[in-house]
């Protein structure tokens, strides 16, 4: 071989095709960890998106509830009141609970929310008001520790008199 012939050994080609394997393999690395961290953070979000929306139904329609039907049972784990539903023809009161049963947030036995640690309702001593305390699971499927979870949400309900 001639030393003026240009172009790459062998040996060049293969030294060149392994370092562009090797910055392949770490771009790689990083997008799989990139899509990992984002999967994470939307279940996390997601458990607390469903426990934001099951407290803000529970606390619109405690507002409406029919004065003095209000009751706080099984360890302040259940709430039952009275509700005036004007989706029922004709509209009429109709009995509403809120309970945790296991790990879900359930409105008369369906699930509303899921991954709920604690559920806790307090009813003021003068029955004015209600406490609404929901802390979710410290970690959902798909997601890392560290991911916003665990996560309690409070909010106090101004009651009819």
């Amino acid at each position: 071989m001639r030393r003026s012939e240009r172009g790459f050994t062998l040996i060049e080609m293969l030294v060149a095709v392994a370092a562009l394997g090797m910055v392949a393999v770490m771009v790689t690395a990083l997008y799989v960890q990139g899509m990992h961290a984002y999967s994470a953070g939307q279940a996390a979000g997601l458990v607390i998106a469903d426990v934001r929306f099951a407290v803000e139904n529970m606390a619109a329609r405690l507002r409406e509830a029919r004065p003095g039907t209000v009751v706080v049972a099984d360890a302040n784990r259940q709430v039952t009141f009275q509700w005036w539903d004007r989706s029922l023809v004709p509209p009429a009161h109709r009995t509403i609970v809120y309970r945790l049963s296991g790990t879900d947030i359930q409105l008369n036995s369906q699930p509303m929310a899921s991954f709920v640690q604690t559920l806790q309702f307090v009813l003021a001593p003068d029955g004015r008001s209600l406490t609404i305390t929901v802390t979710t699971v410290s970690s959902v499927p798909g997601s890392r520790p560290g991911g916003g979870l665990p996560f309690t949400l409070t909010t106090r309900v101004a009651l009819r008199n």
